[in-house]
């Protein structure tokens, strides 16, 4: 019987993947907006909205996913993930980025942070802060190493490619 699904080994390979990186670039950890980016690392679909939705994994490979309230057991039972943070709604008082540079505080994420943008993109009226300000910290961009392993195909997604053709 073929799994319609990546096994959760594969998303902790790719993390695994992704940790090596920030190691050998000497950050203390990762943040990704994007949602394509997010899928790819932790296994969480979604499709974005003003609500910021973050990634983070810190150099000890702890990873933690940032979602609004209304996400939280949707993330819980897909997202491949060590944590679930969240936040009431946007907006709101604090703003939700700000709870995020508290998280990424307590998961040692404070300087020379890789990203694939500096902030949540500015979706449907979403508005806040570079995640620079918010932290303080340099942001070294990872795009570039993020979407690599993407174009390529794991044998695992060949098989699920395989699969939606028939």
């Amino acid at each position: 019987m073929t799994s319609f699904q990546l096994a959760p080994s594969e998303f902790q390979s790719r993390a695994q993947k992704l940790l090596d990186y920030l190691k050998r670039q000497q950050m203390s950890g990762v943040v990704l907006f994007d949602n394509f980016h997010l899928t790819y690392y932790t296994g969480f679909a979604f499709i974005p909205t003003e609500r910021p939705i973050c990634f983070a994994m810190n150099a000890d490979g702890a990873r933690v996913l940032f979602v609004p309230r209304l996400e939280v057991e949707h993330a819980k039972a897909e997202a491949q993930v060590d944590h679930v943070e969240s936040y009431s709604e946007y907006p709101d008082n604090p703003h939700p980025l700000k709870l995020f540079a508290e998280v990424l505080k307590r998961f040692g994420i404070q300087n020379r942070i890789g990203a694939d943008y500096d902030g949540y993109p500015w979706i449907l009226g979403y508005q806040g802060e570079a995640l620079s300000a918010l932290t303080g910290a340099p942001i070294v961009k990872v795009s570039k190493f993020v979407e690599h392993p993407m174009m390529l195909k794991s044998e695992a997604e060949i098989a699920l490619i395989r699969e939606s053709c028939k």
